[in-house]
């Protein structure tokens, strides 16, 4: 007898043989039972998962002649025996896939309309169903509606959504699903045992961790493992070729650290040993997602993977971060994708650009990359940032203000934003400047404000050596944004901090298509700017703007996008703290305006 393959020689030949899609078998079996049997049934599914094999179940079911009371076929009668065969006369296999025409349709509907030889049901399977013409799927509609009684139509299909509707409608629909891991470790194992070969447990784990909730993929994959003669654990990794666990951690371990230099030389280390790019590509995202569920879930979900790899993600995904883990993901998924993209571009290049852009600090600019870092800081005590929650009165003091700027709205917003520098704090800043409007206006139509007491002098916090921490920076940068007025908020936010020079200026990285809205405001909120990050890094930094676009949506910077000139040297700061009263938006109006982000439409003379 020919040799035959095992997802040939296990196909399930009764209802109760269907391994995972229990909700499908029982209800067909019943159907047929109670006599129920719809004239349409649409089966959508993955691949692997037993749709063909369902339909044509339910073909020997309802052709049996010696069919048991359950509805189950008995699989000895001729009926049975010619289906399985695939000899039946009454069970006709359409693949739309290449008679997908309006002819072929034509020809099925001309042939509908002749009896069952032996007196049964006619059963019309039709796979890959999404595959017909427009024109197709219309000539099937109306027979399809109301088909001869002696027909049942199965539609089989991996892509539902590209049926037509109307097809849809007329049919039973039942979803097939995935097995679960679990499911097809024990499917394996049987079929072992029939045939009579032992093999490991590790190996049937991973032989079905490679099927992917595929039947038929894992026992193809275990014929080629039986084959082999690789039935343990080692020869199952060696067999597929899938980089070590071990060397995909490595380069994982190397981007969370930073090093970019010892990521690619494991990379090139896998290279060179004959892995492929995009099976690289493939197996790091995978490791990746495995961190990102071990450390976003903590435990809860389960990953299928020995218990000593585990330990390891966790480890890792304590260092990396959920949001870290998020990113790799990302950038490794969009490399795959170019990768298959087209045949010229090289993968090892890609996939070396991928880990290169991971494993370096200043590719991480984008909002993703920040966030991902302010987690890190977070998860890590927050040494680096810790001016950011340091008491108020160990805080420098902020730089005086003029005595023509002096007021009570802007010491409302000075004592609400010491009280909370988030969200929450900007807010009550907000709440603080209009009630204090509301409160010292009626008091300044009545008579003059009295000049305030002089201040007792405020003894400034030692400035911390050394120079500025980007983390910190970065930490601190959002908070300080919350504190600006929103006008001014919605016009430097696009600002991100990159770099420091020279120990206390702040290089910050602006889109090109903002910069020149960007730099004036910066100009005229220097010293707001200045005191919410002073209040949080320690001492007053300068600032500089560059032009930093994105690197995932742009080029490579031209000579022409040079560093712009220093936006807040300490003349120009001199000049921003002089203010003149003439000039419309430093009157209160100007300021409101300033603050709330409106415009003047018309004034009325008094």
């Amino acid at each position: 007898m020919a040799f035959q393959s095992l997802y040939r020689k296990y196909r399930p030949q009764r209802f109760d043989e269907l391994v995972g899609q229990e909700h499908v078998s029982s209800a067909l079996r019943n159907a047929v039972r109670e006599d129920r049997v719809g004239h349409a049934y649409l089966f959508s599914g993955p691949r692997g998962t037993g749709k063909t094999t369902s339909a044509r179940i339910l073909a020997k079911a309802l052709n049996c002649t010696e069919r048991a009371a359950d509805g189950e076929p008995c699989g000895k009668c001729d009926a049975c025996l010619s289906v399985t065969a695939g000899t039946s006369f009454d069970v006709i296999e359409i693949d739309a896939a290449s008679n997908n025409g309006v002819d072929e349709m034509r020809d099925l509907i001309e042939k509908v309309a002749y009896r069952s030889a032996g007196g049964g049901r006619k059963v019309y399977i039709i796979d890959e169903v999404h595959e017909l013409t427009g024109r197709a799927s219309n000539a099937l509609l109306k027979t399809l509606e109301e088909p001869p009684d002696h027909v049942v139509f199965v539609l089989a299909t991996t892509n539902p959504e590209k049926v037509l509707p109307t097809i849809r409608s007329r049919t039973q629909h039942f979803e097939f699903t995935l097995l679960t891991q679990d499911q097809l470790v024990g499917h394996l194992g049987d079929v072992l045992a029939h045939e009579g070969i032992e093999a490991s447990p590790e190996a049937l784990v991973a032989v079905a961790r490679r099927g992917a909730g595929s039947v038929r993929d894992a026992l193809s994959l275990l014929d080629q493992a039986i084959a082999h003669g690789a039935l343990d654990a080692e020869g199952i990794a060696s067999l597929f070729g899938g980089a070590p666990f071990e060397r995909r951690l490595a380069i994982l371990q190397a981007i969370t650290n930073e090093d970019p230099a010892g990521a690619l030389v494991e990379l090139d280390g896998l290279l060179e040993s004959g892995h492929d790019a995009r099976r690289i590509a493939d197996d790091l995202l995978r490791v990746a997602r495995d961190v990102f569920v071990v450390t976003a879930a903590a435990g809860r979900v389960r990953v299928d993977l020995p218990e000593a790899e585990i330990a390891q993600l966790q480890a890792l995904g304590q260092t990396l971060g959920s949001g870290g883990a998020v990113r790799i993901i990302e950038t490794l998924g969009r490399s795959v994708v170019d990768m298959r993209g087209t045949d010229t571009t090289d993968p090892r290049l890609v996939l070396e650009v991928a880990v290169v852009t991971l494993a370096r600090r200043d590719g991480a600019t984008s909002l993703q990359g920040l966030a991902d870092r302010i987690e890190r800081l977070e998860r890590s005590g927050g040494a680096s940032a810790a001016p950011a929650s340091a008491p108020a009165a160990e805080r420098p003091a902020p730089r005086a203000a003029m005595p023509e700027q002096a007021s009570a709205p802007t010491a409302a917003v000075a004592a609400a934003a010491a009280a909370g520098g988030g969200p929450s704090g900007a807010k009550a800043a907000l709440g603080a400047l209009r009630g204090a409007a509301k409160e010292s206006a009626p008091a300044k139509a009545a008579k003059p404000t009295p000049t305030p007491a002089p201040a007792e002098p405020v003894t400034a916090a030692p400035v911390p050596a050394g120079p500025l921490d980007l983390d910190a920076v970065i930490a601190a940068w959002p908070a300080a944004l919350d504190e600006l007025p929103i006008a001014t908020k919605s016009s430097v936010q696009d600002a991100q901090p990159i770099g420091i020079e020279d120990g206390n200026v702040i290089v910050f990285g602006v889109p090109s298509s903002t910069i020149e809205a960007a730099k004036p405001r910066f100009q005229r909120a220097a010293t707001p700017i200045r005191e919410a990050l002073a209040s949080r890094l320690g001492r007053e930094p300068r600032f500089k703007l560059v032009v930093h676009d994105d690197p995932a949506t742009t080029n490579v910077m031209t000579p022409e996008d040079a560093v712009l000139e220093d936006a807040l040297d300490a003349s120009e700061v001199a000049e921003l703290e002089m203010v003149d009263k003439n000039d419309p938006a430093n009157s209160s109006v100007g300021r409101l305006l300033e603050s709330f982000g409106g415009e003047v439409i018309d004034e009325q003379p008094r």
